[in-house]
């Protein structure tokens, strides 16, 4: 995201809605990141001791195994040295769960004091029955394995929205040359699901799409023609392809003004951008641009304020597609 290296300051420039974001930080939520940090600080000091003492301890295992000549006595010896290579194993994963558990703690209660301090509401665990409206208008490629979290929810300057990430995996299947069949996973959608709802629903389902192919077999799929839009401006043909089921409303919403700010918007966004009228919403996908929301991870620390700042900036993506788009009522046109 183009404003992720941001100071609290600039941040709270950005947009009117993040006035009073640093006196915020300050008083809200420095003593609290100050405590945690110790605990970050404590939890991967005792990780860094103990994946030490184990990895010293399991080569001194190995080493000792290796003169008794275990390796060349059979199984036994490779039994062994398996054993203190799993052991090994647990003690460093049970401390970085120590120290990946304080970071999701603090992860949780930021975007939450964040949330609340624009007036929305955070949810860590967002119900997936939401990702059929993005399912039925075919922004997001089919899956097998879904998960979703942190999900913002609120209303700014009138218009009702929803924002949440979403990791999509496809199941494979691949056979080795003996015949043996392995089922593997694949990413098929990381990035931001966002529903922006309006008072006055639309007539007709207009989608704006980089992957004309999906779409493009979901309305052939009706039997109908003519559902591409086809427009005048070269730049925002070559970034998307337009179908509906209506072309006049299509057309009256993708005025050339239009068209420009969702061409900003996709330079901005970070990932891969498409959207989609349908009903009373506005359903928009970004793919790629990276984890969101997450701060500077287990080995940065909690109180750095610029990671509060990147994670405000990310959040304030809703109130620039608001602004860009002019989605609000007062500004739309």
């Amino acid at each position: 995201m183009a404003n992720a290296a941001k100071s609290l300051e600039e941040v709270e420039a950005s947009y009117p809605a993040f006035e009073g974001l640093s006196a915020f930080y300050q008083r809200e939520l420095e003593p609290y990141l100050i405590e945690q940090e110790q605990l970050r600080e404590a939890a991967h000091g005792k990780l860094k001791k103990y994946s030490a003492i184990a990895l010293s301890a399991g080569a001194a295992a190995l080493l000792t195994i290796w003169f008794l000549g275990g390796f060349s006595s059979g199984w036994i010896g490779f039994v062994l040295a398996a054993v203190v290579v799993i052991a090994v194993i647990g003690v460093m994963a049970y401390y970085t769960s120590s120290v990946s558990e304080v970071t999701s703690r603090v992860k949780g209660e930021v975007l939450h004091r964040l949330s609340t301090f624009l007036g929305f509401t955070y949810n860590a665990d967002p119900i997936s029955a939401q990702l059929d409206w993005f399912r039925d208008v075919r922004i997001i490629p089919s899956y097998d394995r879904r998960s979703l979290e942190d999900e913002i929810e609120g209303s700014h300057e009138g218009v009702s929205f929803t924002l949440c990430e979403a990791h999509l995996e496809d199941r494979r299947t691949r056979t080795d040359s003996d015949g043996r069949t392995e089922t593997y996973y694949v990413t098929v959608f990381n990035g931001l699901l966002a529903r922006f709802t309006f008072p006055k629903p639309f007539a007709a389902r207009t989608i704006l799409t980089s992957d004309g192919g999906v779409i493009g077999n979901f309305f052939g799929g009706f039997g109908k023609s003519n559902e591409r839009v086809r427009l005048e401006d070269p730049r925002f043909e070559k970034l998307f392809e337009v179908f509906s089921d209506d072309q006049v409303e299509a057309r009256y919403l993708l005025t050339p003004t239009f068209m420009e700010r969702v061409t900003q918007l996709a330079d901005t966004v970070g990932g891969q951008l498409q959207l989609a009228f349908d009903g009373d919403r506005l359903l928009i996908t970004i793919n790629g641009g990276g984890d969101r929301f997450e701060g500077g991870g287990m080995f940065k620390r909690a109180d750095d304020p610029g990671q509060i700042a990147k994670i405000a900036s990310e959040i304030g993506l809703v109130f620039e597609i608001i602004h860009v788009l002019r989605l609000n009522a007062s500004t739309r046109t």
